[in-house]
């Protein structure tokens, strides 16, 4: 089983939240709640490295854009098309269905989670959005 780097993990909870769905007071709340339960140290350097490859918006960039009336998600467009390809998920998928073929690859994968609040939200998350649309075909 591969175990997932420390960004890999926090890059698909910013990918999970995107196709959950929320505006900025849910980013911030997940920042927060990541930020202390990983540790501030450590969330903060992984943090600033997906900032500085360019995989996600740092809380500065998106409060400003949420303030200009942007979308203001945390994961850039690069970002998104990273777990794809860590996930080897297809970019084509329907969105409405995207955190159900995020849930089946992460089920077949092998892929570890190192990081129990980042693998308890993700999951968390799927389970909630699969709850929300109970009755619609899943992929």
């Amino acid at each position: 089983m591969k175990e997932l780097e420390d960004k890999e993990q926090i890059l698909i909870a910013y990918y999970t939240q995107y196709y959950m769905g929320g505006g900025y007071d849910d980013l911030k709340r997940l920042d927060q709640h990541l930020a202390q339960q990983i540790g501030e140290d450590r969330y903060a350097a992984v943090m600033k490295e997906l900032e500085s490859e360019g995989l996600i918006f740092g809380m500065e960039q998106v409060e400003a854009r949420e303030k200009a009336g942007e979308d203001s998600p945390m994961a850039t467009n690069e970002g998104m098309l990273a777990v794809h390809s860590i996930l080897n998920l297809q970019s084509e998928s329907i969105e409405n269905h995207q955190l159900d073929y995020l849930k089946n690859h992460l089920k077949t994968s092998n892929l570890k989670f190192t990081l129990e609040p980042v693998e308890t939200y993700i999951y968390k998350t799927i389970e909630e959005k699969a709850q929300q649309k109970p009755n619609e075909n899943s992929p």
